[in-house]
């Protein structure tokens, strides 16, 4: 069984470009792997799957 899990970018300036890699460096290092990645209205969101844990 997999879990799903849809994380966003906070703020709009460069620096949260960064804050946002960062998070998903952090989801990484859980097993979370990104499946797509999209922009709505200037916000940056990626949908992430892991294997869920039994």
């Amino acid at each position: 069984m997999v879990e799903y899990k849809i994380i966003k970018q906070t703020g709009t300036a460069v620096k949260s470009q960064q804050n946002f890699e960062d998070l998903i460096n952090s989801y990484a290092k859980m097993k979370w792997t990104v499946v797509n990645m999209l922009t709505h209205r200037g916000i940056l969101k990626a949908l992430i799957v892991r294997d869920k844990e039994k």
